[in-house]
């Protein structure tokens, strides 16, 4: 760096009670850092170093946003946001004049600091003090004789200081207060969807970019808590640029609709955004952005601030600082997390062809990305969030091992104690990894200060509820997520599992109908809604809803295990085999929170045939296939599966081992989800192998509990499993 340069980064400049050091952009007062957005500090910097000279609005543009059109509100919101933090008043000001019609002139006596003065002022307060600064600081005259108007503007001026100062405090109070972050209806905040932006380059592959671009702009803007702020799941159905943005938003529910395309070429980039009021169509802001690579982080902050100045949106300090915090100076780095978090997301959507090479390819370049920029903390907490469910959902890495997701939302945190995407890892490391579902809680809820507005963080919190057995605080919670994501699937079907914990099946059938219309693409809503209707007792009609299900939509195999289930309660032998003809060799349990081997499936078919030397030949097969998953000491229910199928092989003392071996390592009154499963499976055992009275009691038990996911009474009534203890079980209370 030439010693000019040099010298540019180490200015710093001083007026009144504030201090300015441009190296680190930074703007204190009193030695304490006030928040501004980058353009809010540039715009500063012009007028400071203009000191006494008026600075035309058009020289202030072309300097804020070179070859740039903006519409001439953006100065203005920039010059307000600039007086708010400097304590400015409009009528009488200290800092900045305006000079109408022409521009702004800074009129503060301001000094260039040297190093060692500067280092004064960044380790104690000035040395005058506030009440001080504030008498001293407008320079008024001494009043002459023949000039009584003086005495009367100095008393005018005092006045309109004390009135200012109480205005002030009132609008600070107000503006903190939750209602006023609204634009005014019953103190609804400012809702606006985000919709995918078109990817322009010539090269395809690029979709990744922006897609990455539309999802950072608006988790930023979710990050404001007077927006509402639609997820990306909710949108990604519609067009980038919708004929009629009126009638999407009024689909999606929102005010606003912010549209946009980006093209790449190389290191080259052209981002084209537009705000377009939902109500009218009217565009409410526009702006074209060329950009090299390392300039979009830039444009994502101005993007953001923009929407807010347009809504009139309530930025507070601490939010207008994230909003302006880059995530990383490296481009390159940048670039790599953009094409991680494009291919986690088909991970997560499910949408991946090949889940565990693309779980391997994300992780490769989160990696990456940390090894040009190891203080890239959004980088690591990403990664934290993608091991983790790959460890909990075993996709990609060893099931058994969660201490790469640990080691990395550590160092998040580490590097930004803040950062919302950190400590909604945190929770869920704490959630799969540890079983600590009060630690959990907590995470996620100091991720919804970051980001008030996001669904999945109040999906993640009713998730932690529900495991804690506060089941009205979890149904409320995933009712909030779905509120904020009305178009999101994910929600309500989420919601509608609880209530069907609760055996509010018919709830919980209008709760996936929810999610199905919120996405008519998503048959995830489909299925699930057959599962209620199993754990219901009505197997014809779990089956005819999955009728509507495509062929080659499966979730793993759970499709084929529901289906199986039905038509073993229904006896049907023949549609039973017809239905595990094409299933893959795991498929997830319909009662268990587990894959389980088809061949225990098969087991059971052959055992309804009384083919009893071929059953226990698939019986052997599942044993078989089990035995490496029971070295995973995090996944205990692979033991409630060995007990099931030591039960068909007549191993009577195996059996009930196995199956008390997993309810010990997670029992009911510490685990209220997973622990009723192992307690229902160790009942199934008890039934097997001739221990009716101990099933009857067990059965009772999770009849009196929030575990309509695995039993219930018209169950009871309907599946053959049952017909031993059935007698026994009408005999006392059954829910």
């Amino acid at each position: 760096m030439t010693q000019k340069a040099d010298a540019e980064c180490d200015r710093r400049y001083a007026f009144g009670p504030f201090q300015m050091d441009v190296a680190e952009r930074r703007l204190c007062r009193d030695g304490e850092e006030l928040p501004l957005t980058r353009k809010a500090f540039d715009l500063l910097l012009a007028l400071v170093e203009g000191a006494g000279r008026l600075r035309s609005r058009e020289a202030l543009i072309e300097t804020l946003w070179p070859d740039t059109i903006v519409e001439e509100h953006s100065l203005t919101w920039n010059i307000s946001t600039l007086r708010k933090a400097l304590g400015d008043a409009g009528d009488t000001p200290r800092y900045i004049e305006t000079v109408r019609g022409h521009g702004y002139r800074f009129i503060a006596d301001v000094q260039a600091v040297e190093d060692a003065a500067a280092q004064q002022f960044a380790a104690r307060p000035s040395a005058m003090s506030r009440e001080e600064t504030s008498l001293a600081e407008p320079s008024v005259e001494p009043v002459a004789a023949g000039e009584p108007g003086r005495h009367r503007a100095r008393r005018r001026w005092i006045a309109s200081v004390a009135l200012l100062a109480v205005l002030a405090l009132a609008g600070f109070l107000f503006l903190r207060s939750p209602a006023s972050r609204s634009d005014g209806a019953a103190g609804r905040p400012h809702s606006i969807a985000v919709l995918p932006f078109d990817n322009m380059s010539p090269d395809p592959a690029n979709a990744y970019f922006a897609g990455g671009i539309q999802e950072i702009i608006l988790t930023r803007l979710a990050g404001i808590g007077d927006l509402r702020v639609l997820s990306r799941a909710a949108t990604r159905r519609f067009e980038s640029h919708p004929a009629d943005v009126g009638k999407v938003a009024a689909q999606l529910g929102v005010d606003s609709v912010l549209v946009g395309s980006v093209q790449r070429i190389d290191d080259r980039v052209l981002i084209n955004v537009q705000l377009v009021d939902g109500r009218n169509g009217a565009h409410l802001w526009a702006q074209s952005y060329p950009r090299t690579l390392q300039g979009v982080f830039e444009v994502e902050t101005e993007v953001a601030e923009n929407v807010v100045e347009a809504l009139k949106a309530t930025l507070l300090p601490s939010e207008a600082a994230r909003v302006a915090r880059a995530p990383t100076k490296d481009e390159h780095a940048y670039d790599d997390f953009l094409k991680a978090e494009f291919l986690a997301a088909q991970v997560w959507r499910e949408k991946a062809q090949d889940p565990i090479a693309t779980t391997a390819e994300a992780r490769a370049l989160y990696r990456r990305a940390i090894e040009r920029d190891s203080r890239f903390a959004l980088a690591w907490a990403r990664l934290a969030y993608l091991d983790i469910h790959a460890y909990a959902y075993r996709v990609g890495i060893a099931p058994y091992r969660f201490d790469t997701a640990e080691q990395a939302v550590a160092k998040a945190l580490e590097l930004d104690p803040d950062l919302p995407q950190a400590r909604l890892a945190q929770g869920y490391v704490l959630y799969y990894g540890r079983n600590d579902f009060e630690g959990a809680l907590g995470a996620f809820q100091r991720a919804r200060r970051g980001m008030p507005e996001d669904g999945e963080i109040d999906a993640a919190i009713a998730n932690a509820q529900r495991h804690l057995g506060r089941w009205n605080e979890s149904i409320a919670s995933y009712e909030r997520a779905a509120a904020l994501d009305p178009h999101d699937s994910r929600w309500p079907m989420q919601l509608g599992d609880a209530l069907a914990s609760l055996r509010r099946y018919d709830d919980a059938l209008r709760a996936y109908d929810r999610a199905q219309a919120a996405d008519p693409g998503d048959h995830a809503a489909t299925f699930y809604k057959s599962t209620a209707l199993l754990y219901a007792g009505r197997p014809r009609e779990a089956l005819q809803v999955l009728d509507d299900v495509p062929a080659d939509f499966d979730l793993g195999g759970a499709v084929v295990s529901i289906r199986f289930e039905a038509q073993r309660m229904l006896g049907d032998t023949k549609a039973a085999f017809a239905t595990l003809g094409h299933a893959p060799e795991w498929v997830e349990s319909a009662y268990l929170p587990a894959k389980v081997p088809v061949s225990l499936l098969q087991a059971q078919a052959w055992e309804m045939t009384g083919d009893l030397s071929r059953a226990r030949a698939a019986y052997e097969a599942a044993r078989a296939a089990i035995q490496p998953n029971l070295k995973n000491p995090a996944m205990p229910i692979f033991f409630s599966v060995l007990g099931l199928v030591e039960a068909g092989l007549g191993n009577r003392d195996a059996a009930l081992a196995a199956g008390r071996h997993s309810l010990q390592r997670t029992p009911v009154d510490r685990e209220s989800g997973d622990g009723t499963t192992r307690l229902f499976s160790l009942a199934l055992i008890e039934i097997r192998v001739g221990e009716p009275e101990a099933a009857v009691a067990h059965l009772r038990d999770l009849l009196s509990l929030p575990a309509g996911r695995v039993i219930s009474a018209p169950l009871i009534e309907t599946d053959p499993w049952y017909a031993a203890v059935r007698a026994a079980l009408r005999a006392g209370p059954v829910q």
